[in-house]
């Protein structure tokens, strides 16, 4: 897969990442750390992990080699929001920098050898599946979430 290809993906998945932004607002401040079980990351984490992945890859692709940022911890939503913004920004401005040979190149993660444009599509999958997680997590905290194909608001 090329970057002209690839960037056709991407700007779409600046679409599903400002409906993300709606369904994360929509979290009480206080309910961050509600969790459904005892054994599952909590609406933060998850959130959290959802967009520390979109940067990783990114970075990742840059860099040649896995980069593992690790994941912070928020204590209120207005720190996170202004965070998943920042992320958002800065993938996209990385992604812009991307070349057809990074994509192409092989790249080491998780034991294994990717081409640099799968760990940019597994950023595109993994965030869909964690969004389906978050409209869960919403309904059981007896929130409906926003529809997630309202891309022109």
């Amino acid at each position: 897969m090329n970057k002209h290809t690839l960037d056709r993906q991407w700007k779409y998945f600046r679409m599903v990442l400002g409906v993300s932004r709606k369904l994360v607002d929509q979290i009480p401040d206080d309910k961050l750390d509600f969790r459904p079980a005892p054994e599952v990351r909590s609406v933060g984490e998850l959130v959290v992990h959802a967009f520390t992945y979109l940067t990783e890859s990114v970075e990742t692709v840059a860099a040649g080699k896995q980069v593992n940022p690790g994941e912070p911890h928020f204590d209120s939503k207005p720190e996170l929001m202004k965070w998943i913004d920042s992320q958002v920004e800065t993938a996209f401005a990385g992604f812009e920098k991307l070349t057809d040979a990074q994509l192409a190149a092989k790249i080491d993660c998780w034991g294994e050898q990717f081409h640099g444009w799968q760990l940019l599509d597994f950023a595109y999958q993994e965030h869909l599946h964690h969004r389906g997680q978050l409209t869960v997590y919403l309904r059981l905290m007896g929130i409906a979430p926003v529809f997630i194909y309202d891309f022109g608001a």
